[in-house]
């Protein structure tokens, strides 16, 4: 049984990083018009499913969809692969941010998605199976602007809802918090982290624990319309017996004209626990 949708979630906080550093930034002195709408409409991490693309914070709407990867093992003799077609939203009021992703879901193996996990055994059946996902809805408010010293911080809760029919998910509510942390360095390098906490619904047949979640990576930005960076991120095991998971995501994001922008990401496993392999791509729409 190991994380997969934790991994997704991972590249998708790192790339919603990609704001200019004084958008987060106190600066001595009376602040500029542009920074202080810069700051209203900050893009912080995204904890939750897929990747809204969205980088840039003179944007109040976003509308996005593209393709997820991963493959992996899981503890059986065969991969099991999953496709996801998302379609996420984001709208973004002052410090206030809030989102939705509904995937349509392929999956391919013998593991099962269970509560954002693969449930795998070595004499499980090989099927193939699709249909809409899970529901997952997020919120998040920025509390503190970056100082000199100290990061910005925000706070944020998301919620899964059981929308997706029983062979592709649980039937049962998943909750998170976290809280998230952006530092600049220069102005063309960001650091960022996060922490949190899940809870995870079992089925009948798997209990699943509530466990921490933990990320950090660096951002890239050399010009306005670019973004390079990396992410890493863990979570405690999701089951008695199984390792936690560890995933590495690169990303880079592209806007090529006001209205549209491509963000493309990889990821790969640390351990037998993470999805061996993943890679993904969005195509957003900024309003």
């Amino acid at each position: 049984m190991h994380m997969l949708r934790s991994a997704v979630a991972t590249a998708a906080m790192a790339v919603s990083l990609v704001l200019a550093p004084s958008a987060l930034a106190e600066t001595p002195g009376e602040p500029s018009a542009a920074a202080s709408e810069g700051q209203a409409a900050v893009q912080a991490p995204n904890n939750t499913l897929g990747h809204t693309g969205g980088l840039f914070a003179d944007s109040s709407f976003e509308l996005a969809t593209g393709a997820d990867y991963s493959a992996g093992h899981y503890g059986a003799s065969a991969d099991t692969t999953v496709w996801s077609i998302p379609l996420d939203l984001k709208a973004q009021i002052g410090r206030v941010r809030v989102q939705a992703s509904l995937p349509y879901e392929f999956i391919s193996g013998p593991g099962q998605l269970v509560g954002g996990v693969i449930v795998s055994s070595p004499g499980s059946a090989i099927t193939s199976r699709s249909g809409i996902g899970d529901l997952n809805l997020s919120a998040a408010a920025l509390l503190a602007r970056e100082g000199l010293i100290l990061p910005a911080i925000e706070v944020g809760g998301s919620v899964k809802l059981p929308t997706a029919k029983t062979s592709i998910g649980t039937g049962k509510t998943d909750y998170s918090v976290n809280a998230s942390f952006y530092k600049s360095v220069t102005p063309a390098v960001m650091l960022f982290g996060s922490v949190g906490y899940s809870w995870l619904g079992s089925p009948a047949a798997y209990r699943l624990r509530k466990g921490v979640t933990a990320s950090g990576g660096l951002n890239l930005r050399p010009t306005a319309s670019q973004n390079y960076g990396v992410s890493v991120a863990y979570r405690e095991p999701v089951a008695d017996g199984l390792q936690g998971q560890a995933v590495v995501s690169p990303y880079m994001t592209y806007r090529f004209s006001k209205r549209f922008g491509l963000t493309l990401y990889g990821l790969a496993g640390l351990n037998d626990a993470s999805p061996r392999i993943g890679a993904g791509l969005r195509l957003t729409l900024f309003r």
